[in-house]
């Protein structure tokens, strides 16, 4: 009988995680990817229609994977990056290795009959034996369907975080009470759920568009999203006063 691949569980699909992916089936190992969301690509999925690359596309390429001549921009846009990235994971066949749908709920590693300060140790590693696999699976994983809510429970052998540094929770300031967005009789909006509702078209236009068109928006932040959001707001409405 062959023996078992160790498993390795990879949380996360984005750039990262498909890395992570196609090193770990190379190795001879099992990868097992958990995607929150319906496809893979992280915030690439998951960002602004104006949003574009902001590094020379030279610098932001697989070493084993040159971008496609039809790409001739230096600064592809945000589509543009996401279909280079599923003609990546298309290439190395990384697709049936990713559960979509899955948000990683909690892991946690199972210390039952093993020295916990040995198997946490940096000279003993996990598998408390000199090597980063125990003999069995010890990392427990609490896996949600996001679709059904349904939680199931898995062990791998190895654990990689690839969620990368801009997913997860929008980060909102807290306010005292009575003088936060619940006040203010217009529309409060963090960036990522601009960028959800930037999908949706009505009647071939924008949802975005629609919903800042004949409005007089303030944007709070100066960074990258701001700038690409403020853009957006300027061309539908002509002009923008940003402070």
């Amino acid at each position: 009988m062959a023996e078992m691949k160790q498993s390795v569980a990879i949380i996360g699909a984005g750039i990262s995680g498909l890395i992570a992916c196609k090193y770990v089936a190379q190795k001879g190992l099992h990868p097992v990817v958990y995607e929150a969301e319906d496809g893979i690509g992280g915030v690439w999925a998951r960002t602004i229609n104006t949003t574009k690359l902001q590094n020379h596309k030279s610098t932001y390429e697989f070493c084993d994977f040159p971008w496609p001549s039809s790409v001739e921009t230096d600064y592809p846009s945000h589509q543009q990056v996401l279909d280079y990235l599923h003609s990546y994971a298309l290439h190395f066949d990384l697709l049936p290795f990713i559960n979509f749908n899955s948000r990683v709920l909690s892991i946690d590693y199972d210390t039952d009959g093993v020295d916990e300060s040995e198997s946490y140790s940096s000279s003993q590693l996990w598998g408390g034996t000199g090597l980063p696999f125990a003999k069995e699976p010890r990392w427990i994983l609490e896996v949600q369907n996001t679709k059904t809510n349904t939680v199931q429970v898995h062990q791998a052998g190895f654990v990689i975080l690839c969620i990368g540094k801009y997913s997860g929770m929008p980060y909102i300031p807290e306010f005292p009470p009575n003088e936060g967005p619940e006040v203010f009789r217009g529309k409060v909006l963090h960036s990522m759920d601009y960028a959800s509702i930037s999908k949706n078209k009505i009647e071939g236009v924008s949802a975005c568009t629609q919903l800042v068109k004949g409005k007089k928006i303030a944007v709070v932040g100066s960074l990258k999203s701001a700038m690409d959001i403020a853009m957006e707001c300027a061309e539908a409405n002509g002009e923008i006063n940003f402070n």
